[in-house]
Protein backbone atom coordinates (compact mmCIF):
# COMPACT_ATOMS: atom_id res chain seq x y z
CA UNK A 1 0.00 0.00 0.00
CA UNK A 2 2.67 2.45 0.71
CA UNK A 3 4.15 1.74 -2.49
CA UNK A 4 1.66 2.27 -4.41
CA UNK A 5 0.89 5.86 -2.32
CA UNK A 6 4.48 6.70 -2.87
CA UNK A 7 3.94 6.00 -6.53
CA UNK A 8 1.07 8.20 -6.87
CA UNK A 9 3.01 11.02 -5.21
CA UNK A 10 5.30 10.44 -7.98
CA UNK A 11 2.67 10.33 -10.77
CA UNK A 12 1.36 13.62 -9.81
CA UNK A 13 4.98 14.97 -8.98
CA UNK A 14 5.29 14.14 -12.99
CA UNK A 15 2.17 15.77 -13.88
CA UNK A 16 2.26 19.28 -12.09
CA UNK A 17 5.70 19.59 -13.63
CA UNK A 18 4.45 18.97 -17.20
CA UNK A 19 1.87 21.22 -16.51
CA UNK A 20 4.28 23.77 -15.48
CA UNK A 21 6.54 23.52 -18.68
CA UNK A 22 3.22 24.01 -20.61
CA UNK A 23 2.29 26.87 -18.78
CA UNK A 24 6.16 28.04 -19.64
CA UNK A 25 5.67 26.67 -23.01
CA UNK A 26 2.32 28.86 -23.84
CA UNK A 27 3.83 32.01 -21.58
CA UNK A 28 7.01 31.80 -23.84
CA UNK A 29 5.10 31.49 -27.05
CA UNK A 30 3.06 34.37 -26.41
CA UNK A 31 5.74 36.96 -25.31
CA UNK A 32 7.74 36.27 -28.50
CA UNK A 33 4.89 36.72 -31.00
CA UNK A 34 3.64 39.70 -29.31
CA UNK A 35 7.51 40.76 -29.23
CA UNK A 36 7.30 39.93 -33.18
CA UNK A 37 4.40 42.07 -33.20
CA UNK A 38 6.16 45.05 -31.64
CA UNK A 39 9.12 44.28 -33.90
CA UNK A 40 6.84 44.52 -36.91
CA UNK A 41 5.30 47.74 -36.06
CA UNK A 42 8.74 49.16 -35.05
CA UNK A 43 9.79 48.31 -39.08
CA UNK A 44 6.69 49.42 -40.36
CA UNK A 45 7.55 52.57 -38.66
CA UNK A 46 10.96 52.93 -39.61
CA UNK A 47 9.80 52.39 -43.15
CA UNK A 48 6.98 55.16 -43.01
CA UNK A 49 9.86 57.65 -41.38
CA UNK A 50 12.14 56.40 -43.94
CA UNK A 51 10.08 57.77 -46.56
CA UNK A 52 9.39 60.49 -45.31
CA UNK A 53 13.13 61.70 -44.83
CA UNK A 54 13.33 60.78 -48.61
CA UNK A 55 10.75 63.25 -49.64
CA UNK A 56 12.61 65.89 -46.97
CA UNK A 57 15.56 65.04 -48.65
CA UNK A 58 14.06 65.92 -51.99
CA UNK A 59 12.89 69.16 -50.86
CA UNK A 60 16.50 69.91 -49.70
CA UNK A 61 17.61 69.16 -52.71
CA UNK A 62 15.53 71.78 -54.69
CA UNK A 63 16.45 74.25 -51.87
CA UNK A 64 20.14 73.59 -52.76
CA UNK A 65 19.59 73.93 -56.01
CA UNK A 66 17.38 77.61 -55.79
CA UNK A 67 20.36 78.64 -53.40
CA UNK A 68 23.31 77.74 -56.32
CA UNK A 69 20.74 80.13 -58.87
CA UNK A 70 20.88 82.29 -56.23
CA UNK A 71 24.58 82.06 -55.64
CA UNK A 72 25.32 82.58 -59.36
CA UNK A 73 23.44 86.00 -59.25
CA UNK A 74 25.24 87.07 -56.26
CA UNK A 75 28.72 86.10 -57.79
CA UNK A 76 27.83 88.40 -60.88
CA UNK A 77 27.84 91.29 -57.88
CA UNK A 78 30.17 92.47 -56.08
CA UNK A 79 28.86 90.89 -53.08
CA UNK A 80 31.16 87.76 -54.45
CA UNK A 81 34.10 89.67 -52.58
CA UNK A 82 32.72 91.38 -49.97
CA UNK A 83 34.18 90.62 -46.39
CA UNK A 84 31.62 89.17 -44.38
CA UNK A 85 32.20 90.39 -40.98
CA UNK A 86 31.99 94.40 -42.47
CA UNK A 87 29.70 96.05 -40.74
CA UNK A 88 27.47 99.57 -40.98
CA UNK A 89 30.29 102.07 -39.57
CA UNK A 90 30.72 103.21 -36.20
CA UNK A 91 33.35 105.48 -37.58
CA UNK A 92 33.43 107.31 -40.74
CA UNK A 93 31.13 108.22 -42.13
CA UNK A 94 30.42 111.54 -40.86
CA UNK A 95 26.16 111.87 -40.62
CA UNK A 96 24.96 114.73 -42.26
CA UNK A 97 21.50 116.12 -41.47
CA UNK A 98 19.17 118.41 -43.27
CA UNK A 99 20.56 117.77 -46.68
CA UNK A 100 19.15 119.76 -48.99
CA UNK A 101 18.38 118.85 -52.52
CA UNK A 102 19.81 121.34 -55.34
CA UNK A 103 17.12 121.91 -57.71
CA UNK A 104 19.79 122.57 -60.61
CA UNK A 105 20.13 118.97 -61.10
CA UNK A 106 16.51 119.41 -62.35
CA UNK A 107 17.18 120.25 -65.30
CA UNK A 108 20.13 117.46 -65.88
CA UNK A 109 17.60 114.55 -64.75
CA UNK A 110 15.00 116.47 -67.67
CA UNK A 111 17.82 115.92 -70.23
CA UNK A 112 17.58 112.56 -69.74
CA UNK A 113 13.82 111.62 -70.32
CA UNK A 114 13.50 112.79 -65.97
CA UNK A 115 15.61 109.91 -64.93
CA UNK A 116 15.35 110.40 -60.92
CA UNK A 117 18.99 107.49 -60.71
CA UNK A 118 20.97 110.82 -61.70
CA UNK A 119 22.77 111.57 -58.22
CA UNK A 120 25.52 113.66 -59.38
CA UNK A 121 27.64 115.06 -61.72
CA UNK A 122 31.63 113.92 -62.28
CA UNK A 123 34.33 116.46 -63.74
CA UNK A 124 37.99 116.20 -64.26
CA UNK A 125 39.12 119.70 -65.46
CA UNK A 126 41.62 119.49 -68.56
CA UNK A 127 40.47 116.00 -69.62
CA UNK A 128 37.53 114.30 -71.63
CA UNK A 129 35.71 113.32 -68.24
CA UNK A 130 32.75 115.36 -67.74
CA UNK A 131 29.64 113.08 -67.25
CA UNK A 132 26.24 112.60 -65.24
CA UNK A 133 26.75 109.80 -62.44
CA UNK A 134 23.77 107.37 -61.94
CA UNK A 135 23.20 105.26 -58.96
CA UNK A 136 21.02 102.02 -59.07
CA UNK A 137 20.06 99.19 -56.29
CA UNK A 138 22.74 96.72 -57.58
CA UNK A 139 26.12 97.51 -59.87
CA UNK A 140 24.89 95.52 -63.04
CA UNK A 141 22.16 98.31 -64.41
CA UNK A 142 24.29 100.61 -65.50
CA UNK A 143 26.78 98.49 -66.83
CA UNK A 144 25.50 98.26 -70.15
CA UNK A 145 22.80 101.12 -70.20
CA UNK A 146 22.72 104.93 -71.03
CA UNK A 147 21.34 107.50 -68.88
CA UNK A 148 17.73 107.08 -70.76
CA UNK A 149 18.05 103.39 -69.51
CA UNK A 150 18.48 102.08 -73.22
CA UNK A 151 20.93 99.21 -73.67
CA UNK A 152 24.61 100.22 -74.48
CA UNK A 153 27.87 98.85 -74.89
CA UNK A 154 29.00 102.33 -73.34
CA UNK A 155 26.85 102.13 -70.49
CA UNK A 156 27.01 105.03 -68.15
CA UNK A 157 29.40 106.35 -65.15
CA UNK A 158 27.63 105.01 -62.11
CA UNK A 159 27.85 105.11 -58.42
CA UNK A 160 28.43 101.77 -56.20
CA UNK A 161 25.02 100.54 -54.96
CA UNK A 162 26.50 100.18 -51.49
CA UNK A 163 27.17 103.96 -51.37
CA UNK A 164 24.52 106.65 -51.15
CA UNK A 165 24.16 110.10 -51.52
CA UNK A 166 22.07 110.69 -48.76
CA UNK A 167 25.36 109.84 -46.28
CA UNK A 168 29.02 110.60 -46.32
CA UNK A 169 30.13 107.86 -47.39
CA UNK A 170 33.73 107.37 -46.18
CA UNK A 171 34.94 105.71 -49.60
CA UNK A 172 32.97 106.66 -52.67
CA UNK A 173 33.09 104.80 -56.18
CA UNK A 174 32.34 105.61 -59.01
CA UNK A 175 32.54 103.22 -62.29
CA UNK A 176 32.62 103.12 -65.93
CA UNK A 177 34.00 101.41 -68.95
CA UNK A 178 37.16 102.43 -70.52
CA UNK A 179 36.71 102.32 -73.91
CA UNK A 180 38.88 100.83 -76.16
CA UNK A 181 38.43 103.07 -79.68
CA UNK A 182 37.95 106.90 -78.30
CA UNK A 183 38.19 108.66 -74.84
CA UNK A 184 35.20 108.76 -73.92
CA UNK A 185 33.75 107.58 -70.33
CA UNK A 186 36.85 106.37 -68.36
CA UNK A 187 39.55 105.80 -70.78
CA UNK A 188 41.81 109.15 -69.71
CA UNK A 189 42.29 107.27 -66.70
CA UNK A 190 44.88 105.07 -68.25
CA UNK A 191 46.84 108.76 -69.17
CA UNK A 192 47.41 108.66 -65.18
CA UNK A 193 50.25 106.25 -65.37
CA UNK A 194 52.07 109.17 -66.63
CA UNK A 195 53.15 111.26 -63.63
CA UNK A 196 53.38 114.54 -65.64
CA UNK A 197 49.77 113.75 -66.76
CA UNK A 198 48.74 113.66 -62.63
CA UNK A 199 50.68 116.67 -62.37
CA UNK A 200 48.55 118.56 -64.33
CA UNK A 201 45.25 116.88 -63.59
CA UNK A 202 45.37 116.48 -59.82
CA UNK A 203 41.23 117.58 -59.20
CA UNK A 204 38.27 115.85 -59.73
CA UNK A 205 35.01 117.55 -59.47
CA UNK A 206 32.49 115.29 -58.21
CA UNK A 207 28.95 116.82 -57.32
CA UNK A 208 25.65 115.16 -55.86
CA UNK A 209 22.55 116.29 -55.61
CA UNK A 210 23.13 117.40 -52.16
CA UNK A 211 26.56 118.41 -52.17
CA UNK A 212 29.51 119.99 -54.73
CA UNK A 213 32.83 119.00 -53.76
CA UNK A 214 36.47 119.15 -55.24
CA UNK A 215 38.59 115.96 -54.32
CA UNK A 216 42.50 115.55 -54.75
CA UNK A 217 44.34 112.69 -56.58
CA UNK A 218 46.01 110.97 -53.42
CA UNK A 219 47.10 107.77 -55.68
CA UNK A 220 46.74 106.02 -58.92
CA UNK A 221 47.34 101.71 -59.20
CA UNK A 222 46.94 99.40 -61.33
CA UNK A 223 44.97 97.14 -58.89
CA UNK A 224 44.44 93.25 -59.12
CA UNK A 225 40.31 92.45 -57.93
CA UNK A 226 41.51 90.22 -54.87
CA UNK A 227 42.62 94.03 -53.26
CA UNK A 228 39.13 94.95 -52.23
CA UNK A 229 39.56 98.58 -52.82
CA UNK A 230 35.90 98.85 -53.08
CA UNK A 231 34.55 98.27 -49.38
CA UNK A 232 32.55 101.17 -48.72
CA UNK A 233 30.87 99.74 -44.99
CA UNK A 234 33.80 99.79 -41.83
CA UNK A 235 33.70 98.82 -38.15
CA UNK A 236 35.77 101.38 -37.66
CA UNK A 237 37.63 104.65 -38.54
CA UNK A 238 41.04 102.47 -38.16
CA UNK A 239 39.89 100.60 -40.36
CA UNK A 240 38.94 102.76 -42.98
CA UNK A 241 42.25 104.74 -42.73
CA UNK A 242 44.05 101.01 -43.24
CA UNK A 243 42.37 100.76 -46.83
CA UNK A 244 43.31 104.31 -47.57
CA UNK A 245 46.52 103.99 -46.63
CA UNK A 246 46.89 100.41 -48.44
CA UNK A 247 45.64 102.56 -51.94
CA UNK A 248 48.38 104.89 -50.88
CA UNK A 249 51.08 102.69 -50.80
CA UNK A 250 50.16 101.07 -54.17
CA UNK A 251 50.21 103.74 -55.91
CA UNK A 252 52.62 104.12 -58.82
CA UNK A 253 54.23 107.36 -57.85
CA UNK A 254 53.96 109.42 -54.83
CA UNK A 255 51.50 112.28 -55.20
CA UNK A 256 52.12 114.04 -52.10
CA UNK A 257 48.94 114.00 -50.50
CA UNK A 258 48.13 112.34 -47.64
CA UNK A 259 44.70 110.88 -46.19
CA UNK A 260 43.93 111.57 -42.43
CA UNK A 261 41.26 110.75 -39.82
CA UNK A 262 38.03 112.31 -40.59
CA UNK A 263 38.93 112.49 -44.82
CA UNK A 264 36.44 110.95 -47.17
CA UNK A 265 37.85 109.77 -49.90
CA UNK A 266 36.50 109.19 -53.88
CA UNK A 267 37.89 106.37 -56.58
CA UNK A 268 37.16 105.78 -59.60
CA UNK A 269 37.70 102.25 -61.28
CA UNK A 270 37.77 101.10 -64.87
CA UNK A 271 39.38 98.00 -66.49
CA UNK A 272 42.49 97.94 -67.71
CA UNK A 273 41.20 96.32 -71.22
CA UNK A 274 44.77 94.24 -70.57
CA UNK A 275 44.15 91.36 -67.88
CA UNK A 276 40.78 90.44 -66.73
CA UNK A 277 41.75 90.35 -63.21
CA UNK A 278 43.69 94.24 -63.12
CA UNK A 279 41.56 97.96 -62.72
CA UNK A 280 43.07 101.19 -63.19
CA UNK A 281 42.39 103.12 -59.67
CA UNK A 282 42.21 107.14 -59.42
CA UNK A 283 42.29 107.81 -55.33
CA UNK A 284 41.24 111.60 -54.65
CA UNK A 285 40.43 112.95 -50.89
CA UNK A 286 37.80 115.26 -50.29
CA UNK A 287 38.90 118.98 -49.90
CA UNK A 288 37.09 120.15 -47.11
CA UNK A 289 37.71 123.38 -46.91
CA UNK A 290 36.83 125.54 -49.91
CA UNK A 291 39.18 128.05 -49.37
CA UNK A 292 41.77 125.28 -50.64
CA UNK A 293 40.48 124.89 -53.95
CA UNK A 294 42.18 126.57 -57.07
CA UNK A 295 39.74 129.45 -58.33
CA UNK A 296 39.49 128.19 -61.26
CA UNK A 297 39.11 124.72 -60.04
CA UNK A 298 36.06 126.27 -57.66
CA UNK A 299 34.74 128.38 -60.67
CA UNK A 300 34.28 124.90 -62.69
CA UNK A 301 33.06 123.04 -59.97
CA UNK A 302 30.13 125.63 -59.20
CA UNK A 303 29.21 126.04 -63.11
CA UNK A 304 29.61 121.90 -63.30
CA UNK A 305 25.41 121.74 -64.08
CA UNK A 306 25.08 123.89 -66.08
CA UNK A 307 27.87 123.46 -68.34
CA UNK A 308 27.14 120.16 -68.93
CA UNK A 309 23.28 121.23 -70.16
CA UNK A 310 24.88 123.79 -72.23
Amino acid sequence: MQGRIKNKGKFISHIAVLFIIAAAVIIITQTTKENQNKDDNILRETSENYALDNSQIEISENDITNTTENIKITSETKKQTQPQTVQETTGPPVKVNNKVYQTKFDALRAKYSNNQDIIGILKIPGTLIFYPVAHYTDNDYYLNRNLYKQRSDVGSIFMDYEDSPDRSDPNIILYGHQMYSSDTMFHPLRYYTDENYFENHRYVIFNTIYEDNVWEVFSFMIANTSFYYIQVNFNSEDEFLSLASDIKNKSLYDTGVDVNPGDRILILSTCTNQDPNTRYVLAAKLIKNKDDIPTDILNQMNSAVDDYIK
